[in-house]
């Protein structure tokens, strides 16, 4: 990699982390005193960019795993794509500043630094599935807590507003999108990167 790549790659993530950062304390005294963490972390949107910012820190300073990169990029773009085609212009009480770092300076910095910097280290489609876990488990905790605590982060997951039906088909296409996107990030971080294969054993003889 190159002196001037590697310097452009710190910057990049750096300011990724610093843009997060500055977001978070932006939604913390903007909402004050109204400010509630525990809707506030509720948002897969927030968790991502969290998960971002510390993937991009973590950068900075050491390699990171390409699976590890790979899973902020599928987290950052769908965050960006869902909030285009689905929350754009919803009053989500965000801030500007921190509406437009979250869901499109952030997702468009890591998809970015993925191209910039591909995995060294092949990754499997097998490894790339295990992806889906948090996104799974965020929908499965934001539906059952959800009745409980009589708050939904987002409209497509409020059965209340639209329905289990609705629920259940925008989730299903959500998690279409999610496979789609976890092929093509591994397909273009193994087309670019990835020259770095597990060994294989040899057969038994």
């Amino acid at each position: 990699m190159t002196s001037f790549r590697s310097h452009l790659l710190v910057l990049l993530r750096f300011v990724g982390f610093l843009l997060v950062l500055s977001a978070e304390f932006s939604v913390i005294g903007e909402l004050s005193p109204r400010f509630n963490a525990a809707t506030h972390f509720g948002y897969f949107t927030v968790l991502s960019n969290i998960f971002a910012a510390l993937v991009l820190a973590a950068g900075v300073l050491v390699p990171v795993p390409g699976t590890v990169r790979g899973a902020s990029v599928l987290y950052m773009v769908t965050t960006g794509i869902v909030y285009a085609g689905l929350l754009s212009g919803i009053d989500t009480q965000t801030p500007p500043y921190a509406n437009w770092v979250f869901h499109v300076a952030v997702p468009f910095l890591v998809a970015v630094d993925w191209l910039l910097d591909p995995p060294r280290e092949h990754i499997s489609v097998r490894q790339a599935l295990r992806w889906l876990a948090f996104p799974a488990a965020y929908l499965v905790i934001t539906l059952v807590r959800g009745p409980i605590i009589h708050w939904y982060p987002y409209p497509f997951l409020d059965p209340g507003e639209e329905g289990y039906g609705t629920v259940a088909i925008m989730s299903a296409l959500i998690a279409t999108a999610l496979c789609l996107l976890t092929l093509l990030i591994v397909k273009v971080g193994n087309s670019m990167g990835g020259s770095e294969r597990p060994a294989t054993r040899a057969p038994r003889r």
